[in-house]
């Protein structure tokens, strides 16, 4: 829930902009063509890319070293731009984004700001000026037509989240955990992690058979495969898996060639597939690893 003090809250923090958050003055609304075209450009943008929240209200500071970061509250006049006339501006949007919230916050009698929340969508939508627009850092910038093609394609594959994390108990037992949660509205029917695990993970590692132990530059790793059990279960939508990987520490490895202990990589490599989504790939290092759960990131 927005509220006044949410905003301001944001204020004193100095909250930057990013590619979810962008604040727009008083001014950004207007009943101009011009005006109108901005306010559909901004909103189709987010949708087309991660989704996020645009905030009508909030003036940002016009120096170069403070640029994007929230000055004060500039509020919006309520009784020229209500909730209604902003919601109907945003449902020219074609095709109609779905799951937009508007939220008015009100500073006074006839002033306030509005918290538009859009959702990332599963297809691609056009401004007014016929263009498909997404986000890039602080910028909203015209799509190219594999990106368009790209987003048009969310409705067709899964969207999974995927975390990692290393569980062991005082006994130096312990196992590997991988989660995979499909936070998309489509089924995730194949999945699979390579991980490339350091030896030494707070302390000597031996990974249960099947692994294999390889290195890079002189640092050893174990790799090994992890994937759905003999009963392959899909991921629905809302849903997730926990894949697992016992181990044991304490066990000191050496080369079978020269008796020298190994020399350990420092970090887990992680790549996660999924369908026809795009790899998740990810270095953790080994200290992260076993604190507590690591986000890998998602792909749409």
């Amino acid at each position: 829930m927005w509220n006044r003090e949410r905003i301001e809250q944001l204020i004193r923090d100095n909250v930057e902009e990013s590619l979810a958050l962008e604040y727009k003055a008083a001014e950004a609304l207007g009943k101009s063509d011009g005006k109108k075209a901005e306010i559909v450009k901004d909103v189709s943008a987010f949708a087309n890319s991660s989704g996020g929240t645009l905030i009508y209200g909030v003036a940002e500071f016009q120096q170069r070293d403070q640029r994007h970061r929230p000055e004060k509250i500039d509020a919006v006049d309520r009784r020229e731009f209500s909730k209604e006339w902003l919601e109907q501006i945003i449902q020219s949007i074609q095709p109609r984004i779905d799951g937009i919230v508007i939220e008015p916050v009100h500073i006074n009698n006839i002033s306030g700001c509005y918290v538009v929340i859009i959702p990332q969508s599963h297809t691609a939508h056009q401004a007014r000026d016929h263009v498909y627009y997404r986000r890039h850092n602080f910028n909203v910038l015209p799509m190219e037509d594999y990106e368009v093609r790209d987003v048009m394609n969310r409705r067709k594959r899964p969207r999974v989240r995927a975390s990692i994390f290393a569980s062991r108990n005082t006994g130096g037992e312990g196992c590997i955990l991988v989660r995979l949660e499909n936070i998309g509205t489509v089924l995730a029917k194949d999945y699979m992690v390579d991980l490339e695990v350091p030896i030494d993970l707070g302390g000597q590692i031996k990974i249960e058979q099947p692994a294999f132990l390889n290195d890079h530059d002189g640092k050893h790793f174990y790799a090994f495969r992890l994937g759905p059990t003999a009963v392959r279960l899909p991921i629905f939508p809302d849903s997730r898996v926990t894949l697992r990987r016992n181990f044991k520490t304490g066990v000191t490895v050496r080369s079978t060639l020269d008796g020298l202990k190994l020399s350990s990589t420092e970090a887990a490599a992680v790549s996660v597939y999924v369908d026809e989504m795009p790899p998740i790939r990810a270095s953790v290092p080994a200290g992260e690893l076993i604190r507590e759960w690591i986000e890998l990131g998602s792909h749409s």
